[in-house]
């Protein structure tokens, strides 16, 4: 398969799925400088692009001060931080803002355990204080996530370019009911 962008939306913040956090890891708001943490954990988790030390920045310095509020960390019970996800925002896409759920990632350690629908839980609750609709950018190399994000109610945004394409290939590897509603083939 390969791995071509896409993005996914969801036009209203109703019927956020709730998905308690499970014993032995918490989730916590970001605290200031931990960039490093953040970047640690993507480097360990991300498979397709190079994470370089700089990147962090490069995606937050917008509003520093917001990600105490919008980002946060699933940690272990001994405090270790395993993940991050966050509730970002895009201020002007065809003229509206967009919340953005943006860069999730939980170490590989501890991958495969449904931690991210937690997480997804937390992040969703968030975005739905500020925001009427909200988007994310994936892969579709990305099948697990992609999976999660179809389940928490976000549907192909068909109007990319190429994206016909890629999702019809996604389509054929994930059958749910929300891609069943699309003539991918």
């Amino acid at each position: 398969m390969k791995n071509d962008s896409v993005r996914m939306i969801r036009e209203n913040m109703e019927n956020i799925p709730q998905f308690p956090i499970p014993k032995g890891f918490a989730i916590r708001n970001y605290r200031p400088d931990e960039g490093h943490i953040w970047t640690r954990i993507q480097r360990a988790a991300e498979p397709y692009i190079d994470i370089d030390d700089g990147l962090f920045i490069r995606e937050f310095k917008r509003d520093f001060p917001a990600m105490a509020d919008r980002s946060f960390s699933l940690t272990t019970d001994t405090g270790a931080e395993i993940g991050t996800i966050t509730a970002w925002w895009q201020p002007d896409i065809d003229g509206k803002t967009w919340g953005q759920i943006h860069w999730v990632a939980v170490h590989p350690d501890y991958q495969g355990r449904g931690l991210s629908k937690p997480m997804m839980s937390v992040v969703m609750t968030r975005l739905k204080k500020s925001h009427k609709w909200c988007f994310l950018d994936t892969s579709t190399g990305r099948i697990p996530a992609i999976k999660v994000y179809l389940d928490f109610g976000f549907t192909p945004d068909l109007s990319r370019k190429k994206s016909q394409e890629a999702w019809t290939e996604v389509a054929s590897v994930i059958k749910h009911p929300i891609l069943k509603r699309y003539d991918f083939f």
